[in-house]
């Protein structure tokens, strides 16, 4: 999508999937800003200002075949996609795990942009993408997007669908399937509606409403129903971003302040409040790019806060937890990026039981190599430490060999 707001290409070249992300193309909004159903904002255009109305948006194909070699010296939550290390025994001890899968493997058909009316009021654009990670250990096909948008005169843009969270909208290069969640990143796809605006070419204002309960898909009181949707209200975000573009590239400098409110409900009665805030920064140089993100929050489990521990189940007590994780990336060609960073999650002790997660961390760093325009292979090593309140750590030591053919 043209316009004055720049953003990441998206796969193969997403920063969640990594290797490109420090190129920033021409686009209408930031990054995380589309989606689907283009009829809730029609209700509100004139219909004599769009085209043709049997004309079909041009549409394109993308996608990745990729293997994942994962390989640990201490079990994790999930060799496929590990949210924290296991406890160890006191002393700990070794032990490893291997697999080899395809889940990662991506296929998506992307609605460009296209006229909706014949002056170019309005511009429609979309997304329908899929991977193979639907499953613990198993190869079942998973929705990452699902979304269309329409924007305005290049000013205001309305999204529908399934996509990214507009809060936490930066990723860290390392674990392509949980992005780091519980340990120190927030943010994940979900099905929302959002309305951005441009009062400025530097500025970007967006809300959103959204689903409640899809990451941690919460059943306190047993009655089969996530605590989220007996609530009966949306999760809703909101954030404010500052772009400032450099003289020579043109890549923008960003500076966001972001955050959310939700709240969950029990058969009872008994409401449990969610809230976050948070802030971004991304600082491009020549050659480098600093990423950093951080947040604070209550019951924020639903968000990739809370070390996955929003409510003490014994207590009802809700948990609070800071967070946060640095990266700085380099690209010494145009062929190769390596990343170094660090991530942590940390839980009030007072709000967990003993023997619960109070703290989960990672030190990272990962290396991309892309040969061909068709090929990209790279190499991830994590040191894994988790914290258990009152008994011995989790320590794991996690390598990543991949290898994706692009088309």
């Amino acid at each position: 999508m043209a316009g004055f707001n720049g953003e990441r290409e998206r796969t193969p070249r997403h920063p969640r999937s990594g290797f490109l992300w420090i190129e920033w193309q021409p686009s209408a909004f930031g990054p995380c800003m589309r989606m689907p159903w283009i009829a809730v904002l029609a209700v509100s255009v004139p219909h004599a200002a769009f085209a043709d109305e049997d004309e079909a948006p041009p549409l394109s194909i993308y996608g990745s075949a990729r293997l994942d070699i994962l390989a640990d010296d201490s079990r994790m939550s999930n060799i496929h996609a590990p949210l924290f290390v296991e406890q160890e025994p006191s002393g700990g001890r070794t032990n490893g795990e291997l697999t080899m899968t395809p889940r990662l493997s991506q296929i998506g058909l992307g609605i460009d942009e296209w006229q909706l009316d014949e002056r170019g009021r309005y511009m429609g654009e979309g997304k329908l993408e899929v991977d193979f990670a639907g499953g613990a250990g198993t190869n079942v096909i998973r929705l990452r997007h699902a979304y269309a948008t329409v924007t305005v005169r290049r000013k205001f843009e309305i999204l529908a669908g399934q996509t990214w969270d507009l809060i936490s909208p930066l990723h860290p290069s390392v674990q392509n399937d949980t992005q780091l969640l519980f340990a120190g990143n927030t943010g994940d796809r979900r099905p929302q509606v959002r309305l951005s605006a441009l009062p400025m070419d530097n500025v970007r204002i967006a809300v959103a409403a959204a689903a409640t309960g899809t990451l941690d898909q919460r059943d306190l009181d047993g009655d089969g129903q996530v605590d989220g949707m007996a609530a009966g209200t949306p999760m809703l975000q909101g954030m404010i971003e500052l772009r400032q573009p450099l003289p020579r590239s043109g890549r923008p400098i960003l500076l966001g302040l972001w955050g959310h409110v939700a709240r969950e409900e029990l058969a009872d009665g008994t409401r449990h409040p969610s809230r976050s805030i948070g802030v971004h920064l991304q600082v491009p140089a020549p050659f480098v790019m600093w990423s950093a993100e951080l947040y604070g929050g209550t019951n924020a489990s639903d968000i990739g806060g809370a070390v996955g521990q929003g409510i003490n189940p014994m207590t009802g007590r809700r948990v609070h937890s800071v967070g946060g994780w640095l990266e700085l990336a380099f690209a010494p060609t145009k062929r190769h990026v390596f990343a170094v960073g660090g991530s942590g999650d940390f839980a009030q002790q007072d709000d967990i039981m003993p023997g619960e997660r109070s703290g989960n961390g990672t030190v990272f760093s990962a290396l991309r190599y892309k040969p061909k325009s068709t090929l990209l292979v790279g190499v991830e090593y994590l040191y894994w430490k988790t914290l258990y309140r009152g008994t011995s750590p989790g320590i794991a030591n996690r390598v990543n060999l991949m290898a994706s053919v692009l088309f």
